[in-house]
């Protein structure tokens, strides 16, 4: 096909993903290619190369919108697997159901997702097919019927109430939340769940859809527990504002910390301090690549608060820019994190263990 035909069919597949409200996904792909990609100059003379900007060909263009639809479909349905699997092990020896709350202060309405096998095993089924679908399309002539096709696993593979960019960012938090507390029960610490109110077990979890205030009681959002042997109690948040060494607030997607700090931030209605901090995991959602400004922005953050276990970027995408400028900072990161990307996904829970590791030899 000739770059005409590529074009057409990148078209022809955001008008479908437009009509089931995707269309943050071919945003997201549209930024990254109005950007253009870096391309390195090397030479024997020079130690750093030289950096140009490129366009993206057309058929780049298509590759990099089926990439998107696979981090949005396939990859999230591969989280929300997860999180089920994570909710019906806890049932069995807690009150907790399989069902996540997502609500803020404000009076707009919570959010109610159930979590469950047999509600998110198919819409991963559907999605894996659809990927299958999405893969044949750069070698294949577009035509309508593979067009109602693509349509038909669409529908099947998203929850269509649940499917915008902060909401699929949620669902990637929750994810995070599940890894961490692997790596809780791995280094032998027990967990429990509590809420601000502390008025009764949770039945369900409920978190915060932006950050906001620790001892914030709109609803009664939900916090682990974690206790190892003779060691000092700790909490793990999802969604909560850190005041940094600048005097600052800071937005953090996950937050440990000592108990006995949360206890007095929610006695005295003030934030955690970074002194009192254990970890922060900033996290970046997104289905196309990730963009440097981002990765300067979570620098900025690990500057004004430095604790125990330092701070992570973690994102479920990934970019050679960003991986680079993270690591010349020497800050923390794992990107591709993903169900399916298993090296990836183990080596950070291990890192998450060395952190409780450090603390129980600290404490």
């Amino acid at each position: 096909m000739d770059e005409i035909e590529y074009a057409k069919l990148y078209q022809e597949l955001a008008t479908i993903l437009n009509e089931f409200n995707l269309g943050w996904v071919v945003q997201q792909v549209a930024d990254t290619v109005e950007i253009g990609k870096v391309i390195e100059e090397r030479s024997l003379k020079r130690k750093t190369p030289l950096l140009k900007i490129e366009d993206y060909t057309a058929k780049e263009q298509l590759l990099l919108l089926i990439d998107a639809v696979e981090q949005a479909t396939v990859n999230t349905s591969e989280m929300e697997d997860e999180i089920a699997y994570f909710l019906k092990v806890e049932s069995e020896t807690s009150p907790l159901g399989t069902k996540i709350v997502f609500a803020n202060s404000g009076a707009e309405t919570a959010q109610t997702v159930e979590f469950t096998s047999s509600v998110t095993a198919p819409r991963h089924k559907q999605a894996i097919a659809l990927k299958q679908l999405l893969e044949k399309l750069p070698s294949e002539p577009s035509n309508y019927v593979v067009n109602s096709e693509i349509k038909s696993k669409l529908k099947s593979s998203i929850d269509p109430d649940f499917n915008g960019v902060a909401e699929q960012a949620r669902i990637f938090d929750a994810y995070l939340f599940t890894i961490l507390l692997k790596a809780v029960a791995n280094e032998g610490g027990s967990i429990y769940y509590n809420n601000v109110l502390d008025d009764e077990t949770p039945k369900y979890l409920t978190f915060r859809k932006t950050a906001g205030k620790i001892h914030g009681s709109a609803h009664p959002y939900t916090h682990a527990v974690v206790e190892f042997p003779d060691k000092p109690a700790l909490e793990i948040h999802l969604g909560v504002k850190v005041q940094g060494r600048a005097g600052v607030l800071h937005n953090c997607n996950v937050l440990i910390l000592s108990q006995k700090e949360a206890n007095i931030c929610r006695l005295l209605n003030r934030e955690p301090r970074h002194s009192q901090v254990i970890l922060v995991v900033k996290s970046e959602h997104s289905t196309s690549e990730l963009q440097v400004e981002i990765a300067g922005g979570f620098i900025g953050l690990a500057s004004d608060i430095r604790y125990e276990g330092g701070s992570y970027f973690i994102s479920n995408s990934y970019s050679k820019p960003v991986a680079k400028l993270l690591t010349t900072a020497r800050k923390k990161w794992e990107l591709n994190i993903f169900p399916s990307a298993t090296n990836d996904v183990h080596r950070l829970m291990y890192s998450f263990q060395t952190i409780f590791k450090d603390f129980k030899a600290r404490n």
